[in-house]
């Protein structure tokens, strides 16, 4: 017999659930603020999703965006 497969319902969501759930929200949250400081400072939103692919450490993601953002040169 099968254990029974989660629903919708939260009081039946398992440990795992509950812990990637948060996960998820922390790390949204996160990726908004960064978006919105990146396109503040002048990037596209193109150049500030590239910037989320291609460095892969938060905080040099927001240290380049303060550069950035202080007049200094991307490269």
């Amino acid at each position: 017999m099968s254990p029974p497969s989660p629903t919708l319902r939260p009081a039946t969501w398992t440990p795992a659930i509950r812990v990637g759930l948060s996960i998820a929200a922390a790390t949204g949250l996160y990726g908004i603020s960064f978006g919105a400081l990146a396109v503040a400072a002048g990037l596209t939103v193109w150049q500030a999703m590239a910037l989320s692919l291609l460095m892969f450490t938060g905080g040099s993601q927001f240290a380049f965006i303060g550069v950035i953002a202080g007049g200094g040169a991307g490269s």
